[in-house]
């Protein structure tokens, strides 16, 4: 929940909304971002970069064992909330309230790649088929296809 609503608050509100719409995205947002001055691309590039964590492999270092242990990373666990993080970033792309800058997605594009690689297969079908409107296909295939387009597959 805490990573939806990170990726709900780069939102900025379109220009020029009445009041009654500006109070209802403002309302939508955490108190600590300001209308006036949205989050921008720093904060995205910080944003990705928690996502592409999850999948860096790291040793959990702990006072009472002793024993050796391995190296892994986070991805695993985290991907079955992989699917909700990008819905989320789905859900802020086609807020007709609101506007993410091309700068802003431009930063935030490697950590949603990590959550792609994530993603399984049947997550990806079953959040295609259940969860998205029409204009979140459009954007989910849009970032699939980008997704498929860096993705390093080995051959050659």
């Amino acid at each position: 929940m805490v990573l939806r609503q990170l990726m709900m608050s780069i939102r900025s509100p379109r220009p020029h909304l009445g009041g009654k719409q500006s109070t209802f995205v403002t309302d939508t947002l955490p108190r600590w971002v300001d209308v006036k001055q949205p989050l921008g691309a720093e904060e995205g590039k910080a944003l990705a970069r928690l996502f592409e964590t999850l999948t860096t492999k790291s040793i959990v270092r702990t006072h009472t064992s002793a024993e050796t242990q391995r190296a892994e990373s986070l991805a695993k666990p985290f991907s079955k909330h992989a699917a909700y993080v990008l819905q989320a970033y789905i859900d802020a792309m086609n807020d007709p309230l609101c506007i993410l800058p091309s700068e802003l997605r431009k930063e935030i594009q490697p950590g949603l790649f990590s959550l792609c690689r994530m993603l399984t297969d049947h997550s990806r079908d079953a959040m295609m088929v259940s969860a998205l409107d029409a204009g979140g296909k459009v954007t989910m295939k849009t970032l699939w296809r980008e997704y498929e387009k860096q993705r390093y597959i080995g051959r050659g």
